[in-house]
């Protein structure tokens, strides 16, 4: 994979069940804490610049973005709330996201930490699309940073919830936000998931072996250098049930002259069709 590795760890989560809805039977379970315990996680951080920015600029970044300590007491440091309602306007629960404010050194060095635009949109369509997107169903968030959907999407009913990213400090952050706001439930859990095809290296047979494919996909703002549409469209491919599971891409931030027709074109290769709401969100399934 195209990214940069330094020391290997591994980060266990334990859960349990928050409230009554779909269960994971006991076999599930077991296959996801030996995934937890045999898979180790690579430390690593993403920039602004994406993948290619960190391969290339070695032992400076790499000094600078591990030797810190981004989860110290910083001013930066901030949280956002929100109020996750079902679609008759019912308070579920108010979510409280840690994190850092969008434009400090720590978003700058890792992008993972902050909330961006694309996040809330995504959630609201979640919210009010919930029966046919979000309950019962198995759902899996690529890119999650601070979670805020895949937490979302947890109190809205899914079945299960995987949340994944690949970025260190975001893991660091997405967990301890997970865990404040789940009440330890049993059917939501963070990994790490770098992107690409089932064949690239990453870990992603495993991955699949562990979870399976997943009904609902969810991404927000995850788009931000063109060496990244393609690795991730290839983990849609081998992550999102055939035939009728769907992905729900929210793309707010839009940098570095990336267009739409650039996006589409790559899911079009891999033989998928798109529809745009009147939220702005795509939504994508197979042909």
């Amino acid at each position: 994979i195209n990214s940069k590795f330094g020391k290997f760890d591994i980060f266990p989560v334990v859960l349990k069940m928050w409230h009554p809805r779909p269960y994971l039977n006991a076999d599930d379970l077991t296959i996801r804490s030996s995934f937890s315990l045999m898979t180790e996680e690579k430390e690593w951080i993403e920039s602004p610049n994406g993948w290619d920015d960190l391969e290339d600029d070695n032992n400076e970044k790499e000094e600078e973005c591990y030797g810190r300590d981004l989860f110290a007491d910083n001013d930066s440091r901030t949280s956002y709330h929100f109020n996750v309602e079902d679609s008759n306007a019912l308070s579920l629960k108010t979510i409280k996201i840690s994190g850092f404010e969008l434009h400090s050194d720590e978003t700058t060095k890792s992008t993972g930490v902050t909330l961006w635009e694309g996040s809330k949109p995504l959630a609201k369509y979640m919210m009010n699309h919930s029966k046919e997107s979000i309950f019962g169903r198995k759902v899996l968030e690529l890119g999650a940073g601070l979670g805020l959907c895949g937490i979302v999407a947890h109190h809205l009913g899914a079945k299960e919830v995987v949340l994944t990213d690949g970025d260190t400090n975001a893991l660091r952050q997405l967990r301890e936000n997970v865990a404040n706001n789940c009440d330890c439930a049993s059917n939501i859990s963070c990994r790490q998931l770098f992107w690409g095809a089932e064949d690239s290296g990453g870990g992603q047979p495993q991955f699949r072996e562990s979870f399976g494919t997943f009904d609902t996909i969810i991404a927000s703002d995850v788009i931000y250098t063109p060496t990244s549409i393609e690795p991730l469209f290839d983990t849609i491919e081998w992550a999102m049930k055939k035939p009728d599971g769907h992905f729900l891409l929210s793309w707010f931030t839009r940098v570095n002259n990336i267009t739409v027709d650039m996006i589409l074109e790559v899911a079009t290769e891999r033989d998928l069709k798109w529809t745009e709401t009147k939220e702005g969100i795509f939504r994508f399934t197979r042909l």
